[in-house]
């Protein structure tokens, strides 16, 4: 069968050449303008039946109009994105953006001399800038002395001929000398004034010519999305070959890995390269590099000649991705047909109606799709996950979309904080059991008491466990998971934008932060407790972040995760931060190397198998989300979970006295380590240390003196109860 393609009105379209047969282009062109065969066109042409020629018919006006606003959109585009290109090359030649650039291209490629000459000469065109400013401000200050003393001197030596013309008989009075001067300056201001008039349209001129350059910068090479694409400029017209794929290499910079090429003969250049084979909407090969001898090109150089490779494969950057394959020595390309990644990768299955039930436990979310056109399942169940990347480039749809497949099954039970606020998750508001929504110091608090409260339910699940193991052999299972009654279902923590919670400067009212990554900062140390035990007893975190640092997202929090995904950030060290090094090291996981603006929703993602992928995500909006949420609400119809076991409240006077036994005096260090044994799981007693136990004393109204060291003294904690009791006699 040949290959054929439909057009605009659903018709097909056959293309006979591109399966060996003669007709020319020509024909093909002609046969699709008259929507007859090329084997119908070729036999009118010869005389074989001349009723065929009599059936041709015109283009109808709806694929005219189609293609005249496509071509209107596509040029439109071409004069946009051309005049953003030109102020964007602009702005980075001002501020040093595009040597900063090729600087870190150079240390990637570990090329340092290329480097330390780039970082010379950005100094150097730094302290040029400095001192055409300050030549620019002297100039300002010394214009108005210059133009005053070539007034003056114009002024003297007009007086100075005015006098002689004066003295001289016949020649020119003073005053004709002087009306002379005033004349030759107003004609001088005229011309002024009819340049000046001018300005307005030299600047039109100048910005005319700015968009002309752009325009035809992005015309060019054909800068424009998929579906405004000119016809015949397609994936059709590109094909990715060996010796495409061997030249590219050659040609990508790399002078060790070009001179082993170059002494190859044929065979041993295709001997380098694995079939390439179609995957999703592009092809992928592995690359086994050549040895040169003494020096030996590494992967780790090719991948950061990306740009290069993708140039001479005809592919922008962003649609050659480079990783690391099983075998040593090989990298592997994947080559996106041109324009492929712009276009949309269709719904997600649970908008589907017939999508009503998921399960955690044998299960897997559907998130997206990768690259080779797979559709990405992620397995959930006892998992921590964290998805972090730069502001405002699909994050929270992306939690989102998770979250609703989870709302499917009725045995998960979740905890929402959402510390942004702006009801990106009010959709779920009663089909969670907590539901923290806004970025104040009260909603971090909330956020913390939630994460502590999971600590506390662990812990009971880990006693449970303990002082029945003959009941639970095997531990926690799925089958007893999905037991409503036993105790262990699932439960899962979720807080967006956790960074607020990290970097909250804010304390409680024993003076320990909620923020920071400190032994006594409480959101960090329950986040960390959930993340040593938690996934053994059904109890998991997840967070999302924003434009990772070590101060928002300590590192204890981050490696803590089993699933850990990245959309677009701004650096390699940001990567390293949301994937690990060994994902950016031996994977070649790159979300720094994702467009901002251009791939929302793009996720470089690190699964709990250690698998990396990079996943064009499904996009469930808010209305979608309601409607998803609708079926959740009819599968949990008559399940209610309430926080009903809360953690304990303790007395710290009461405590100290009981400790103290029957002891006048004890050291505070002691009295600490003796309440950490009385309420080994209780919270604020993991915290506190001799200083913060006397500030809470002092508090409650017990002085506790330093008599060498800080002592408690059990004669004033029996005092502070009494008074606390009125005096009673129980107390």
């Amino acid at each position: 069968m040949m290959p054929h393609e439909e057009n605009a009105m659903g018709e097909v379209i056959q293309f006979p050449h591109r399966d060996g047969t003669e007709q020319t282009d020509g024909q093909v062109v002609r046969a699709v303008a008259e929507r007859i065969s090329p084997e119908e066109t070729t036999a009118a042409e010869g005389g074989k039946s001349t009723e065929l020629v009599q059936r041709q018919r015109a283009i109808p006006p709806a694929l005219v109009g189609k293609e005249a606003v496509k071509f209107t959109a596509r040029h439109l585009y071409y004069l946009g994105g051309g005049a953003w290109d030109t102020v964007a090359a602009t702005y980075a030649r001002w501020t040093g953006r595009d040597i900063d650039a090729r600087i870190a291209a150079a240390q990637a490629a570990g090329d340092h001399g290329t480097a330390a000459q780039l970082s010379a000469q950005r100094n150097e065109s730094r302290r040029l800038f400095v001192e055409r400013i300050k030549v620019f401000g002297e100039l300002l200050v010394k214009a108005p002395k210059f133009f005053a003393a070539t007034g003056l001197l114009v002024a003297a030596i007009t007086l100075i001929v005015a006098i002689i013309a004066q003295i001289q008989p016949g020649g020119l009075t003073f005053a004709t000398v002087w009306t002379g001067l005033f004349e030759a300056l107003a004609v001088g201001f005229d011309w002024v004034a009819w340049a000046a008039s001018w300005a307005p349209w030299a600047g039109v001129a100048l910005l005319v010519g700015v968009l002309i350059k752009g325009y035809n910068t992005r015309r060019n090479r054909q800068g424009v999305p998929a579906f405004l694409a000119a016809p015949g400029s397609g994936a059709q017209d590109v094909e990715i070959t060996p010796s495409v794929v061997v030249s590219a290499l050659q040609r990508c910079g790399i002078p060790a890995l070009r001179r082993a090429i170059e002494r190859m003969d044929e065979h041993q250049r295709a001997a380098m390269l694995s079939p390439i084979k179609l995957a999703g909407c592009g092809v992928e090969l592995d690359v086994t590099l050549p040895s040169s001898g003494d020096t030996t090109a590494t992967t780790e150089q090719v991948r950061a000649k990306r740009r290069a490779i993708a140039e001479g494969l005809g592919r922008h950057e962003h649609e050659v991705f480079i990783t690391s394959a099983e075998a040593a020595r090989t990298v592997r390309l994947w080559i996106a047909d041109p324009g492929a990644l712009d276009e949309p990768i269709g719904e997600s299955p649970l908008v589907s109606d017939g999508f009503d039930k998921a399960d955690i436990f044998s299960g897997k979310a559907p998130w997206g799709v990768t690259l080779r056109g797979e559709a990405f399942l992620l397995k959930l169940w006892q998992c921590h996950l964290l998805i972090t990347g730069l502001s405002n480039q699909g994050k929270t749809a992306a939690l989102r979309a998770l979250l609703v497949w989870l709302l499917l099954d009725a045995s998960v039970e979740i905890h929402l904080a959402d510390l942004k606020g702006v009801g990106d998750y009010n959709m779920f508001k009663d089909l969670v059991t907590t539901y923290i929504a806004g970025p104040s110091d009260t909603h971090v608090a909330s956020a913390t008491d939630m994460v502590e409260w999971a600590v506390y339910v662990m812990n009971n699940r880990i006693e449970e466990l303990e002082a029945n193991a003959d009941k639970y052999p095997n531990g926690i299972t799925a089958e007893l998971s999905r037991n409503p009654n036993s105790g262990f279902h699932p439960i899962i923590l979720v807080v967006d934008e956790a960074q607020v919670a990290y970097e909250c400067p804010a304390k409680d009212e024993h003076g320990n932060p909620y923020g920071g990554s400190k032994a006594n900062s409480r959101f960090f140390n329950a986040v960390r407790k959930i993340q040593n035990q938690g996934r053994a007893v059904n109890v998991t975190f997840w967070q999302g972040t924003q434009d990772p640092t070590n101060e928002n997202l300590p590192i204890r929090a981050r490696n803590g995760a089993h699933i850990r995904a990245s959309l677009v950030v701004a650096t390699e060290s940001q990567s390293r931060m949301a994937l690990g090094d060994a994902a950016v090291d031996a994977g070649g996981a790159a979300p720094h190397e994702l467009r901002q603006g251009r791939d929302k929703g793009v996720l470089v993602v690190k699964d709990a198998d250690n698998t990396i992928e990079t996943v064009r995500t499904h996009f469930i909006d808010g209305a979608t989300a309601e409607l998803i949420t609708e079926r959740a609400r009819t599968l949990r119809a008559g399940t209610t979970r309430t926080r009903a076991a809360e953690p304990e409240q303790r007395d710290l006077l009461a405590d100290v006295a009981e400790v103290l036994g029957d002891e006048d005096k004890v050291k505070a260090t002691d009295v600490v380590a003796r309440l950490r044994k009385l309420a080994p799981r209780y919270q604020p007693y993991e915290l506190l240390n001799a200083d913060k136990l006397k500030d809470q004393l002092d508090a409650e109204g017990v002085k506790v003196t330093k008599a060498g060291v800080l002592t408690v003294y059990a004669e004033r904690v029996r005092q502070a109860l009494a008074a606390r009791g009125g005096g009673s006699d129980d107390e």
